[in-house]
């Protein structure tokens, strides 16, 4: 069979490239676990040697309040949960959003970005956001809005004084408690610009993704204890979602959305086609959930999204031996 050739009788060659992307997902790190400022590194060693520990001490199962105890005696969980909160908030912004430039921008400034971090006032709202600004335009971007950024700051600033003073907890004890992913990302908003819109949405479930699955940060321990990590519903941003079309990993849901795609891409072979990430969103949903950990297929298809699919490295790609190389599709 040609990698072209469509047999949706055959679930198994479609269910094998989601396995593939599954096992490169569970090879590499959160980008943002690469790039956190040396201070914040060994705290984020600990917590995972910690829960690994406590894993293999219980055979599989955790006490949620001893673990919580421990992480407590390791100096910065807090500060390290406070820090990957804002950078989240912060992502919200930016109109000119590069992620990995955040971080590097956020690690950076930490010494400046800690002083809000344990101590949230806002009378440092306007210095963090003009230095935060001021580095990343030095990065080349276009020009953004000091007033996004303020807004972001201050809506980071207001959650924390409103979790540590109206609530009387703070993260490290707050998280744990959430026993499933819906009621976290509804109570999250609190940190977050009013404004409801996707990259706030996004911003949100990056968050939720980075401290609710054990080879990311282990804080969601509640979620993390009833398998309810694999409810997360993925972002499907553009690269996920080349991958996931690109790939043909979507095949492997035969029903009449998948077939009115496939009917698009197989007549377009010889010319590009383009795809909007909102006409397909629901598949690559979809096909995270099916995957039984949405959140390593997400990191997988992210980073070979970004990394290969979309320089059309096809030959360096862990997918290459099952990917069906639909790669005139473009995806919008």
């Amino acid at each position: 069979m040609s990698s072209l050739e469509i047999d949706l009788r055959n679930r198994d060659r479609y269910e094998d490239i989601i396995r593939a992307i599954n096992e490169y997902g569970l090879s590499i790190k959160e980008i943002i676990f690469e790039n956190l400022p040396s201070e914040l590194m060994a705290t984020y060693q600990r917590i995972r040697e910690t829960y690994t520990q406590e894993m293999t001490r219980g055979k599989g199962r955790i006490d949620v309040d001893s673990i919580i105890q421990l992480y407590l005696n390791i100096p910065k969980t807090e500060e390290l949960l406070r820090y990957l909160l804002l950078v989240t908030v912060i992502f919200t912004g930016f109109q000119n959003l590069r992620n990995e430039l955040i971080y590097r921008v956020m690690m950076r400034n930490y010494n400046a970005i800690n002083r809000v971090i344990t101590n949230p006032s806002y009378s440092l709202i306007s210095e963090i956001s003009m230095k935060l600004l001021s580095d990343y335009e030095s990065e080349g971007v276009k020009k953004e809005s000091i007033q996004n950024i303020n807004e972001a700051v201050h809506s980071f600033v207001y959650g924390l004084r409103k979790l540590t003073r109206s609530y009387g907890t703070t993260l490290i004890k707050w998280i744990p408690k959430f026993r499933n992913i819906e009621a976290f990302e509804k109570a999250l908003p609190m940190f977050y610009p009013p404004k409801v819109n996707e990259r706030r949405r996004r911003a949100i479930r990056t968050f939720i993704r980075w401290v609710s699955h054990e080879t990311n940060l282990p804080i969601a321990l509640g979620i993390l204890t009833r398998g309810n990590y694999r409810q997360y519903t993925l972002i499907a941003d553009v690269y996920s979602t080349m991958v996931t079309i690109r790939s043909g990993a979507f095949l492997a849901i035969n029903n009449d959305h998948a077939l009115r795609i496939i009917n698009k891409i197989l007549p377009n072979k010889d010319s590009n086609l383009t795809i909007k990430v909102d006409e397909v969103k629901g598949l690559v949903r979809a096909i995270g959930k099916l995957s039984s950990d949405p959140i390593i297929y997400e990191r997988g298809a992210f980073r070979i999204g970004h990394e290969y699919c979309s320089r059309l490295k096809c030959s360096e790609c862990p997918l290459n031996k099952v990917c069906m190389k639909f790669t005139w599709v473009n995806i919008k």
